[in-house]
């Protein structure tokens, strides 16, 4: 992007954005301080829990990000004020990003769509730590054609901080040619941070989250609870909206049995399909250049098949796509951007639409039901819909932009070997 007025007209508009969104933080939309609050009130008890009991519903190095600002003001005195700590480091995560993608971008196109990302989930966006994995996959995008080992290091962060990036890492290392640069130290890095968690807080504590995910109910917000939350908009005594002990609200009743069900199924599958694209990928792309279009789309295509499949979708999960796909319109062009541009759009309208529900017409969820409970979940349909359909065409544009790379010879050293 070029230098001058464009950068200064992007900065005024980040900081006019980003003061609307700490405005409405403190404001209407103050609820979302609540995981800053739980965070805070977590922490205060670390002494009598223990680090295996404190946030085990995160991994370590996420327990140990967001102890960190909590451990620098207990030196200095007083933890009042960790939330406003929080809510400062993560406006400078944003901050970041955006000089790093006024670097990359050739054009206004990616800086306006994160100066539009945030705004458009809301609060929600600085209340949560989900910013940060989000961001760390976006850097990984950016930097594997010129940088692949900080490529990888990036992703395996990222991953130490929510488990889920774990999928877009095969994307990245499928290129040929920067296949061991991404590997290796990422390797290194991942074993690390086990070493690490291991030696803080236990086994356990490595394995804790996935136990915390696989004990959870059918969470309203999620794509295979919609039959039910429709369910239970049409015929509400049937179904039960109940704050469930994963401090999540769930659904129980009719059908929801089998929703979960479908839901292990669809996960199945969906895993089916993107081992078939990492397979294809590894054998086909020979450079990260050459193969950027295909890893970029892999890479929206796992986040988003992991978000729709899932019995819980909470709205900051679009945060782990929104950066990925600004890195993606840096870093692409021609029609696969045009595609990318569009497909981008489609996220900010999802975006929009969660911000709508969480946290303005939330209680119509999951208060006593009214006449506007069928509006607002038609609202949670059509924000569902909407995201099943980002994935299925993530993962078509994945399909079509690595069958077009032509297959890769054989070595014909290793075919004398054999």
């Amino acid at each position: 992007m070029s230098a001058g007025p464009d950068r200064i007209r992007a900065w005024t508009v980040w900081l006019l954005t980003r003061t609307l969104l700490v405005v409405l933080l403190m404001t209407v939309e103050s609820g979302s301080f609540s995981d800053l609050n739980y965070y805070r009130a977590s922490l205060d008890d670390l002494g009598t829990n223990g680090v295996g009991d404190t946030l085990a519903e995160y991994p370590l190095p996420a327990f140990l990000l967001l102890a960190a600002p909590y451990a620098l003001l207990s030196l200095a005195g007083s933890t009042g004020g960790y939330q406003v700590l929080v809510l400062l480091l993560v406006l400078l995560l944003d901050a970041g990003f955006l000089r790093v993608l006024l670097k990359h971008a050739g054009t206004t196109i990616p800086v306006a769509a994160w100066l539009l990302a945030t705004p458009a989930l809301g609060a929600i966006s600085y209340a949560r730590f989900d910013l940060v994995p989000g961001v760390l996959v976006g850097l990984a995008l950016l930097h594997l054609v010129d940088a692949p080992r900080r490529a990888g290091l990036l992703a395996v962060l990222a991953t130490g901080l929510k488990y889920s990036p774990a999928l877009v890492l095969p994307a990245l290392a499928a290129p040929a040619s920067s296949r061991s640069r991404v590997v290796v130290p990422g390797a290194v890095a991942g074993i690390g941070l086990v070493a690490v968690s291991i030696a803080v807080g236990g086994w356990d504590r490595i394995v804790s989250p996935l136990a915390y995910q696989g004990d959870r109910g059918l969470q309203i917000e999620s794509v295979a609870a919609t039959p039910a939350m429709v369910g239970w908009a049409l015929a509400p005594g049937e179904h039960r909206i109940f704050f469930a002990p994963s401090l999540a609200w769930e659904i129980d009743g009719p059908g929801t049995d089998a929703l979960l069900a479908v839901s292990t199924v669809v996960t199945v599958l969906l895993v089916v399909v993107l081992l078939a694209l990492w397979t294809l990928a590894w054998r086909r792309l020979p450079d990260p250049r050459t193969g950027l279009p295909a890893v970029v789309w892999s890479t929206l295509g796992a986040i988003s098949a992991f978000v729709v499949s899932g019995k819980v979708l909470s709205p900051q999960y679009l945060l782990w796509l929104l950066p990925a796909a600004c890195a993606g319109l840096a870093l692409l062009d021609g029609a696969e951007r045009r595609r990318l541009g569009r497909w981008t759009v489609a996220l900010l309208v999802a975006a929009l639409l969660s911000h709508v529900l969480y946290p303005h017409v939330y209680g119509a969820l999951i208060g006593e039901h009214s006449g506007g409970s069928i509006v607002v979940v038609a609202v949670l349909a059509l924000r569902n819909l909407l995201v099943v359909g980002l994935c299925v065409s993530a993962l078509g544009a994945a399909w079509r932009t690595i069958r077009r790379v032509p297959r890769r010879p054989r070595d014909p050293e290793a075919s004398r070997a054999s």
